[in-house]
């Protein structure tokens, strides 16, 4: 019912939406910039710390996916803006004290000389042309064609080190210049579970 639909109860359902490689919320890192709720559609605006954030899709997905579940809700749009810029001012004083306490929670960690990742789930496309990836437990994640092409290549057989000097020729680049934006993205796929970890990995908790 729609008389139950607030601001303040989205908000409770966004703080179940993590950046993988930041242990806050995104309600308590600032990222949530306006929620207008129209009958039963909600529309968010919510940035995200950097432009060029590999979790692009993924945040949106997870943000769509936590309203959506809320009663009353029959649809959910996010839009992504720029203006104003995060900066790191925008969280609530208990998620700074937490990063700056240095009690961050466990982190995923694999050694791109020795790991070969192996995919998990499938792939598809949809009608639209957009590239989603689907893990084990059927979640679905908007990706892009070089998601998808890393994904694709992560046979097993291969080091990540391996597969990042493949993706350098195919781009004609220099490794360095892809390495740091591949790993990013290599940690945000064993989050969402399609690929697989190495064995010593620690998955992020979230609480």
């Amino acid at each position: 019912m729609t008389e139950h639909l607030t601001v303040d109860g989205v908000m409770n359902a966004l703080r179940e939406c993590y950046d993988p490689e930041i242990p806050v919320n995104i309600v308590d890192l600032g990222l949530i910039y306006g929620i207008d709720i129209n009958e039963d559609d909600v529309k968010v605006r919510m940035t995200l710390t950097t432009m060029g954030c590999p979790a692009h899709a993924y945040l949106m997905h997870q943000v769509q996916t936590e309203i959506e579940k809320i009663p009353g809700v029959k649809k959910a749009e996010v839009e992504i803006v720029w203006d104003p810029p995060w900066s790191p001012d925008k969280m609530s004083p208990e998620a700074r004290k937490r990063l700056e306490s240095g009690q961050e929670q466990d982190t995923i960690e694999f050694n791109p000389a020795t790991y070969k990742p192996k995919k998990k789930g499938h792939i598809a496309k949809n009608p639209d042309g957009r590239v989603v990836l689907i893990n084990e437990a059927n979640s679905r994640y908007l990706g892009s064609d070089d998601i998808a092409n890393l994904w694709e290549k992560s046979l097993g057989e291969k080091t990540l080190e391996e597969i990042i000097t493949d993706i350098a020729k195919e781009k004609k680049l220099a490794p360095t210049e892809i390495r740091a934006q591949v790993l990013e993205v290599v940690t945000q796929l064993i989050t969402i579970g399609l690929l697989r970890p190495e064995e010593s990995v620690i998955l992020p908790l979230h609480q």
